[in-house]
């Protein structure tokens, strides 16, 4: 997690760029410029934060957090960050506000390598924004934009609750910024940070499997589609889905197959569970090791809905895991539960049912047994 103290990026803000934006959408086969990019969230059309952050802790607050389309967006400068594992360019004597962790690990346990992973860093959640309540945590798909250059990264840190626009090491590098998190990092407002809710790599640490599903967002954003930003997942119940079957379940469905890598065909989600979407749906039940049936059972709601990193959470536990661990267990015992994300006693007393049932020790925290139980759908 970031320190609150200021990181002074000194840096020249560069002219030039891209003398033409271009607004066409990118084929199928080639992903989308850093100018289309830019040019489709140019304008704040949805102001989604309460109020506006500084580009640095302690300064002015111009930012706001937007959506367009399938994206959150800010426009802000970049600073460096450089947390996480000690490498040549980042450790204590390059960075005197190094730390040695990250919000996020990878998933060996080990903080995040800023040297090495194109990452992005957002706010500790507070009044302004809850990047938790917009489905943008750890491992969460970013398109990064600087003078017409596109990088893709994931979140993987959070930082001051004031300020917003910071990257890491490689990030910045990646986009040719100076990545010296001393004297690095570039002023005013000239990078997009373009975020993919409920798009993940798997696992954070992934950067090919980020690219791949950023650049299918990022189409996806140029071409006006919203994809999966406003469709609803949280449900008390979730019914079988079989071949022809319609409705707000099936969205919910198509949007956490194609979270998982299983496209669902062209365009938004159709909410009609048609013939790409059950090869979707037979390609994630092979994976997890499910029957290949094609229909949406508890068993692959399950799976499907505890997807992600695997933190042990418990009574007092917050967050992303926690919405995953509630919806899957709607699906898998019929929990009732409301999806808030806050770990309290009815979130308890279902993870011991579930455990109980599964032949698992039931103390009601979820660790690596129940994780593992529920991601394969048992």
């Amino acid at each position: 997690m970031r320190a609150t103290l200021v990181k002074l990026a000194v840096g020249l803000l560069l002219a030039g760029g891209a003398t033409a934006l271009s607004t066409a959408p990118a084929s199928a086969a080639e992903p989308p410029t850093g100018s289309q990019l830019s040019t489709a969230v140019k304008d704040c059309t949805k102001q989604i934060s309460s109020g506006r952050y500084a580009e640095r802790s302690g300064g002015t607050r111009t930012v706001p957090v937007c959506a367009t389309g399938n994206a959150v967006h800010w426009r802000s400068g970049m600073t460096i960050d450089c947390d996480g594992q000690r490498t040549p360019k980042c450790n204590p004597s390059t960075d005197p506000w190094w730390q040695s962790g990250t919000a996020w690990p990878q998933s060996d346990g080990k903080p995040l390598n800023a040297e090495k992973l194109p990452f992005v860093v957002v706010p500790i959640s507070s009044s302004i924004w809850d990047h938790f309540r917009s489905n943008i945590t750890g491992g969460t798909v970013a398109a990064v934009v600087y003078q017409g250059r596109v990088v893709y990264a994931v979140v993987g840190d959070r930082g001051p609750k004031d300020a917003i626009g910071e990257g890491s090491y490689a990030l910045a590098k990646a986009l040719g910024i100076n990545p010296d998190p001393r004297s690095g990092g570039v002023s005013g407002k000239v990078v997009d940070y373009i975020v993919f809710p409920e798009v993940k790599a798997n696992p954070i640490e992934n950067h090919a499997d980020a690219v791949r599903k950023g650049e299918q967002a990022a189409a996806d954003l140029v071409a006006g589609r919203k994809g999966c930003l406003s469709v609803r997942l949280n449900f008390t119940s979730y019914g079988t889905l079989d071949a022809g079957a319609t409705g707000n379940q099936v969205t919910a469905a198509q949007c956490l197959l194609r979270a998982a890598g299983h496209g669902t065909g062209e365009g938004d989600p159709t909410g009609t569970l048609d013939e790409a979407t059950v090869a979707a749906v037979k390609q994630f039940q092979v994976k997890v090791g499910l029957p290949a049936s094609g229909s949406v059972d508890s068993r692959t709601w399950t799976a499907l809905l505890s997807r992600g990193g695997t933190p042990q959470v418990q009574d007092g536990s917050s967050g992303d895991a926690v919405v995953r661990v509630q919806r899957s267990l709607n699906a898998a015992v019929g929990a009732g539960l409301n999806v808030d994300g806050l770990f309290g006693p009815k979130t308890t007393a279902a993870v011991k049912q579930y455990q109980s049932s599964r032949g698992l020790a039931a103390d009601g925290i979820v660790g690596p047994n129940t994780w593992k139980a529920l991601q394969s759908g048992r």
